[in-house]
């Protein structure tokens, strides 16, 4: 069987981390890397072994004869490309986001509709080991979530500056915490109703403090609240579920706490010790769009699950801006 041959459009960290996935995979050769700057991308390219070229342009790496894209550039620069690789039937792997507006995910989900090639969202967390365990349990029928808590103190608004520019990220919801809102999705089901209240504590262009209350079609209700200048004090991400006398709660990647009843003894998953690629799920995300690929079988995050992705995130915007609550369902 002949490889697959993929392409990197972005050279920067997330790339990377990639490329040393796709690189230990004996079904894929990565051919190519393009970044506007040429020595970034040669550097990378070297990192993926011999066979890879640097590039200055995408057409240049279309040219190759790539069979799939991993598109990883900044938020915004994201639809371009990805049309253009979905029009020529290539296979595309998105970081997130998918888009940093509605209309722009609608064009890309009717985009992959019609393509021949494979549309997938890089949300990386849902492979997460600590996340894993979130799902099995509630897939086990053992725990019904009826409600949920997030939290996520990040602490990079304006370090480095770049962070802070919307036109860069899209805005703070588009950067990590857009992770844990398709987590809420993937958890709980598709989002029903949101309402926000949001203010710009320390940032001049944007809002960067968020308290959200979703309602969703499994009936749970959930908690989000956000921050982008908090610092980094551990844990900066916790997710906690309550169900009937039982608990389960994810601190950070690290850790899974799941208390399943009254005088019963708590389960304790601690991954520190294992490495990043794999506690935050890059490694099976990865192994998971190459089997699609090659077996033609659905790709682990959908152009569909996207665009619900970005409908959430443009109406907890909608709703911070206006004041007013909104229902998916109208």
């Amino acid at each position: 069987m002949s490889k697959v041959k993929i392409g990197i459009l972005g050279a920067g960290f997330i790339a990377k981390v990639h490329v040393d996935n796709l690189k230990k995979d004996e079904r894929v050769e990565v051919v190519g890397v393009v970044d506007l700057y040429l020595e970034k991308a040669q550097t990378l390219a070297n990192e993926a072994g011999p066979q890879a070229k640097a590039f200055g342009s995408l057409e240049e790496l279309r040219a190759l004869g790539v069979d799939a894209v991993y598109v990883t550039t900044p938020n915004t620069l994201h639809v371009e490309p990805v049309l253009k690789c979905l029009e020529s039937n290539l296979h595309v792997f998105s970081e997130k986001p998918m888009a940093t507006s509605l209309s722009d995910a609608q064009r890309i989900k009717e985009a992959a509709a019609k393509s021949k090639g494979i549309y997938n969202l890089g949300m990386n967390m849902r492979y997460g080991h600590v996340f894993k365990k979130v799902k099995e349990v509630i897939n086990s029928g053992r725990f019904r979530p009826y409600m949920a808590q997030v939290k996520l103190n990040r602490g990079e608004l304006l370090n480095p500056p770049w962070t802070a520019n919307p036109q860069v990220t899209g805005g703070f919801l588009y950067e990590t915490p857009i992770h844990l809102l398709d987590m809420c999705q993937y958890l709980f089901g598709e989002v029903e109703t949101v309402k926000c209240e949001a203010r710009q504590s320390i940032s001049e262009s944007e809002f960067d403090d968020f308290a959200i209350l979703l309602t969703f079609a499994s009936g749970t209700i959930g908690t989000f609240v956000t921050c982008a200048h908090a610092g980094w004090s551990y844990p900066f991400q916790r997710l906690e579920v309550y169900g009937k006398y039982s608990t389960i709660a994810v601190e950070d990647m690290e850790k899974v706490i799941y208390a399943p009843g009254l005088k019963q003894a708590a389960e304790v998953q601690d991954f520190k010790q294992v490495p990043f690629e794999e506690k935050w799920g890059y490694v099976e995300e990865d192994r998971l769009f190459i089997e699609a690929i090659i077996n033609g079988s659905k790709p682990p995050v959908t152009a569909e699950d996207g665009y619900l992705l970005s409908r959430l995130l443009d109406g907890i915007y909608e709703s911070a801006k206006t004041g007013k609550p909104l229902d998916f369902r109208k």
